[in-house]
């Protein structure tokens, strides 16, 4: 078990006395689950410490140190109910699946002043955490694409999506009561995808969509740079752009 900072004590013996039940029996090994992982910001991807991770009918916590990691050992298998708390602002319960002799790892995002963004707790790694802000900012740390965070977004509230892609060098094309972003796939120009919360769109539904409602773009302008997941189809070389609510 971690030592939290003085300020936290209070949290901590307050959130134990209310999560807590009777003694869980002695797990062995073998018989007992593993849970870990990481709390990033929504806002901006950065690590958060001092975020406790709780699971509730036990007496067993973590606080996340300050790469945002955290890990819970001799936890009982099967279905559980993980507490997240942080400071007085974030309270947060999901439930989730041990299996017995194996770790789970999870992705938890937080905005920090608990306004704008839900929190997410999802399965690192997995095509849930693919199509959520987690995967989002896994794809950041990968180099390839353009992207604009929450914070990023908040700069340019009131934005049009068209106004945004201009910025970011994508060529648009309009028609009567339509435009299309435009991108090149190396023998011909192509439309690009549009896909929001990881549901594909329309491309003319881009000047339906305000910035203002975002809480992470990800631009690809060239096919082999969109995430596999994303791709629309064998050969498929087109830009793609990647959308994602704030709620």
């Amino acid at each position: 078990m971690k030592r939290t900072p003085w300020y936290h004590a209070a949290l901590l013996l307050l959130s134990l006395t209310l999560i807590a039940g009777p003694p869980a029996l002695t797990q062995t090994p073998q018989d007992s689950a593993r849970l870990a992982g990481t709390v990033r910001s929504s806002i901006n991807g950065l690590p958060i410490a001092d975020v406790m991770i709780a699971v509730r009918g036990t007496q067993l916590f973590d606080v996340s140190d300050s790469a945002g990691a955290f890990a819970l050992t001799g936890l009982p298998s099967g279905h559980q109910i993980v507490r997240i708390l942080y400071r007085d602002s974030v309270s947060y319960e999901q439930r989730i699946d041990l299996k017995r002799g194996k770790t789970l790892t999870l992705a938890v995002l937080l905005d920090m002043d608990a306004v704008e963004l839900a929190p997410i707790v999802v399965e690192a790694r997995s095509s849930r955490a693919e199509r959520s802000l987690a995967g989002f900012y896994d794809r950041k740390q990968r180099g390839f694409g353009r992207f604009y965070t929450f914070r990023d977004l908040e700069r340019r509230r009131s934005w049009t999506l068209r106004s945004l892609l201009g910025e970011a060098g994508v060529q648009i094309r309009c028609g009567r009561g339509y435009c299309l972003p435009i991108s090149w796939s190396g023998t011909r120009y192509c439309v690009m995808s549009l896909f929001l919360n990881g549901m594909r769109l329309s491309p003319d539904d881009m000047d339906v969509i305000q910035v203002d409602d975002l809480a992470g773009v990800e631009l690809y302008k060239r096919g082999f740079d969109v995430p596999m997941e994303f791709r629309y189809g064998f050969g498929d070389n087109c830009g793609a752009v990647l959308m994602w609510r704030r709620s």
